[in-house]
């Protein structure tokens, strides 16, 4: 926007001027120069006019290149953030895919190798139901017999018993029931007259016969508890005879584990150590005669088969279960380096 401004001062201006003076004739007459000094005040009045029409224009101009580079600078930071989103959608997108698609071929890399063991327990399982139905048939077979003979013995021993209580008791059960006629005779035979009488005579007869038939009963009782104990001490000692089992003396052949191992010496010789059960002492007198079964150049070695060694693993992996329990402990590494050599070894033998 243009504006003007006005100034005014006053100055004082100081100098000196040479001027010629005439002066009358006095004698001669004539002139002179002379210098005469001034002094004045002299106003200055200034006026100033700014024109800024072009100052105004460059800005406007400068405006509308500001607003255009801002509009510019937004579309970029806007299409540079959507790039950014878009690539770490991209790239999550891949992390994710890839994760699962790892942990898709692990899953079933470990399907494809648990697959055997998981049908060889299956198998061994289907081989332990089996017998377990085998012993619940034989054992639901003995104790049909062993309960049809006891049965048939305690019927007897009641029929046994009931008539050896009837012999005892002969005397007592024939005037039970001579006295029973008598009373049931002279009930019906007797007079309205003598009623009060006999009723006296019949109650206190009735109630001698009623003693002394608790006292048979309570004899009797006894008599079958002392014969139920003897009886049940029988029963136990027989069914200890029939469910305790007992060695049988018949030859046959068992097979015990037997590890070998044979280790290079400094002199390049080999040395050779045999574990067996400390249960077994003979074993460890034998150690010689293992040796020689085992450095035997005629014994048929041959890798052993799918089926035993999953047995073995099996076996091996409840037996290493049962060790990290509380009562012993063992240290899980151990349990891995065991499971590792066992893995790793492909070439274990057997001559059988």
């Amino acid at each position: 926007m243009s504006y003007s401004r006005d100034y005014h001062e006053t100055i004082i201006v100081e100098g000196s001027e040479s001027k010629t003076v005439n002066y009358p004739k006095s004698e001669e007459g004539g002139s002179m120069n002379v210098t005469v000094r001034y002094m004045e005040r002299v106003p200055i009045n200034i006026k100033i006019n700014v024109d800024t029409s072009p100052f105004e224009r460059s800005v406007i101009s400068a405006n509308r290149q500001v607003d255009f580079l801002t509009g510019s600078v937004v579309a970029t930071e806007a299409a540079h953030i959507a790039a950014k989103v878009k690539s770490a959608e991209d790239i999550s997108n891949t992390l994710v895919k890839g994760f699962y698609g790892l942990v898709k071929s692990e899953i079933n890399q470990q399907i494809i190798e648990i697959k055997p063991r998981v049908e060889a327990l299956i198998i061994e399982l289907m081989h332990h139901s089996q017998s377990c139905f085998q012993k619940k048939f034989q054992l639901e077979q003995d104790f049909g017999r062993i309960s049809e003979r006891y049965t048939k013995i305690f019927y007897d021993l009641d029929k046994e018993l009931q008539t050896r209580i009837l012999f005892l008791n002969q005397s007592a059960v024939s005037v039970h029931e001579s006295l029973t006629k008598c009373v049931r005779r002279s009930l019906s035979d007797i007079s309205s007259s003598i009623a009060t009488i006999y009723n006296k005579e019949s109650n206190y007869l009735q109630s001698m016969l009623f003693a002394s038939r608790l006292k048979s009963k309570a004899l009797s009782l006894i008599e079958s508890s002392k014969i139920y104990l003897f009886s049940e001490k029988n029963l136990s000692e027989q069914l200890k005879q029939i469910l305790i089992p007992v060695g049988s003396g018949g030859e046959g052949i068992k097979k015990i584990p037997v590890l070998y191992f044979e280790s290079r010496n400094k002199d390049n010789g080999n040395d050779v150590a045999i574990i067996s059960s400390e249960q077994i002492p003979t074993l460890a007198s034998n150690k010689t005669k293992l040796k020689d079964c085992f450095l035997n150049l005629e014994s048929n070695w041959n890798i052993m088969d799918l089926n035993k060694r999953e047995y073995i693993n099996t076996y091996l992996k409840l037996q290493l279960s049962s060790l990290e329990s509380e009562t012993y402990s063992i240290n899980p590494r151990v349990v891995q380096q065991i499971m590792q050599l066992w893995n790793n070894d492909k070439n274990i033998q057997t001559n059988n």
